[in-house]
């Protein structure tokens, strides 16, 4: 059996969750990247078809620099991106715990691509002084609204986690979690000492009296529109992080917003850009050595 590797849409968020718990309990099992802006599978199976299409699909060797660039960050929005590197590694630590610690020419195929996206970002620098976009984020809010107020974050994957985990430790504010699923807001809030979670079908209520908001969803569609934000505070400040956005257009224009899109976040992150794309080349040309040389070995 050989390594292959998809990249996938999903038709809607139900059929994404349903097609990343079918990948991760697969035999052999996948390794599943399921984050804000991916939908990406590695192992020896096609990935079931049923709500999901796939966009790409790589041989072994394709298979393996792709999962090596992403946790180097030469596949982000940001060049050299921290969390990603995180997500990765959680995923990885999904698989195993979904059995893939038994296949082990499969978890060392995994090793060895994690092992090379390491070694690319040290030896390139490629993330040296580069703050993660979680931290913009949460900096940009800080930076708008005032100690102690209520802020709230919708999402409650690994971006949004960061955020609101920043936003509670370092800006101590009170952090409310709003997520589809409403069990994961709960507990994320909690973690947050603010214990306040909800699911999206209450998302008016959670908004309300609220001065700061940071979006971080996968939906493929907005997700908050005008009429949640009735009983949220003016000024506020409205950080989106989605792709595609959170917010309503209409949103984006309310009287009293300050409304804040990823683009302009990520600016913040691309200072020295002609230095780290330098770093950018370097820890390509680190990884792509490198798959040929995993390659030649297996032969």
């Amino acid at each position: 059996m050989e390594l292959i590797s998809y990249e996938l849409e999903a038709a809607d968020p139900i059929a994404k969750h349903r097609a990343v718990e079918s990948m991760r309990s697969a035999r052999p099992p996948m390794l599943v990247l399921n984050t804000c802006q991916r939908l990406e599978c590695w192992g020896f199976s096609e990935p079931g078809t049923d709500g999901i299409r796939v966009q790409n699909q790589r041989d072994a060797i394709g298979s393996f620099e792709r999962l090596a660039r992403i946790a180097a960050g030469l596949e982000s929005r940001i060049l050299g991106e921290l969390e990603i590197l995180g997500q990765v590694r959680d995923s990885y630590k999904q698989f195993r715990e979904s059995g893939g610690s038994t296949h082990t020419r499969l978890d060392r195929i995994f090793q060895d691509a994690l092992s090379l996206a390491r070694k690319a970002r040290r030896e390139s620098g490629i993330d040296q002084n580069l703050t993660s976009l979680g931290a913009l984020a949460s900096r940009e809010m800080m930076a708008c609204v005032p100690a102690a107020a209520p802020v709230a974050v919708i999402g409650s994957g690994s971006l949004a986690s960061s955020v609101a985990r920043y936003l509670a430790k370092r800006g101590e504010y009170p952090v409310r979690v709003s997520s589809r699923c409403p069990e994961n807001a709960m507990q994320l809030a909690m973690e947050c000492g603010g214990g306040f979670g909800v699911g999206l079908d209450q998302l008016s209520h959670l908004l309300n009296g609220v001065e700061g908001i940071v979006t971080a969803t996968a939906a493929p569609h907005a997700v908050v529109f005008e009429h949640h934000l009735a009983g949220a505070k003016k000024p506020l400040t409205i950080i989106d992080l989605g792709v595609p956005p959170d917010c309503s257009p209409e949103v984006h224009r309310m009287e009293g917003v300050n409304y804040i899109p990823l683009v302009q976040v990520e600016e913040r992150a691309q200072l020295n850009s002609e230095e780290r794309q330098k770093r950018g080349e370097l820890a390509a040309r680190i990884i792509s050595e490198g798959a040929v040389a995993w390659a030649q070995k297996r032969r």
